[in-house]
């Protein structure tokens, strides 16, 4: 904590700069997927920048808008790895947590035969009547809550689906039951307030910002298998992707 200093000559407010070293911290440190940093108290921040204790709140609740801290009240506050969310590969959210050595997990909301709304109807070429399985499950990593997901598949083609366990891995039971591997993927992505209801179940601020994915998956045969809504919490994932020219 003690290497970077602020720069009392620079026209920069010092809760800025303090605000950009823990950024540093973040970016550097090699942290566990379960191991977020402690910070020093208020009170040793202070002392360590020789700033008032205003300017140490400045700088700490601008990252915690940013998502890059969080308080736990009587243990103190915590800098907060984000985590990639790699877009160009097509992956279940089960498997994605246990690429990253933690342990998944899944509430199963309600499942649900219904007449599915005109979009997801063409998304997924059904016809008359366009009857879906609508799975609505959230899911956690090392007992966090980290996505809302609403997965829509065709019944035509997923008889008994709500027999299922779907406590795991979507893919891994239509791969298992139904003889579907999904291959591709064409997805849209936008950002949004999460609801009041939303929050409660994240475990987010009211109105605190989500990434909102949504999601057509097509199999081994290039025919649409799942239509997927799924909001992912703005404060813990970023969005990578790599180019290539």
């Amino acid at each position: 904590m003690g290497a970077r200093r602020i720069d009392r000559a620079l026209p920069i407010p010092y809760y800025f700069q303090i605000a950009e070293i823990l950024r540093g911290l973040i970016a550097e440190a090699n942290l566990g997927p379960e191991s977020d940093m402690p910070l020093p108290s208020e009170n040793e921040l202070c002392d360590l920048y020789s700033v008032t204790r205003a300017t140490v709140r400045h700088a700490l609740d601008l990252l915690e808008r940013e998502g890059l801290l969080y308080r736990r009240k009587g243990k103190g506050t915590f800098l907060r790895r984000r985590v990639q969310l790699d877009l160009a590969r097509l992956s279940s959210t089960t498997k994605d947590m246990r690429a990253r050595g933690w342990v998944p997990a899944t509430r199963v909301l309600s499942v649900r035969e219904i007449s599915a709304a005109r979009h997801i109807q063409h998304e997924l070429r059904i016809p008359d009547p366009p009857l879906v399985w609508e799975v609505h499950r959230l899911r956690l990593g090392n007992g966090e809550p980290i996505s809302l997901q609403w997965s829509y598949v065709p019944c035509s083609r997923t008889p008994g689906l709500d027999r299922h366990d779907l406590t795991g891995s979507l893919y891994d039971t239509l791969h298992s039951a139904y003889g579907m591997d999904l291959r591709t993927a064409d997805q849209v992505i936008r950002t949004r307030l999460a609801t009041d209801e939303e929050a409660l179940l994240l475990e987010i601020p009211s109105a605190a910002p989500v990434f909102a994915i949504e999601r057509t998956s097509f199999d081994q045969a290039e025919r649409p298998v799942e239509y997927l809504h799924a909001l992912w919490r703005g404060d813990r994932y970023d969005l990578q992707i790599h180019l290539a020219s």
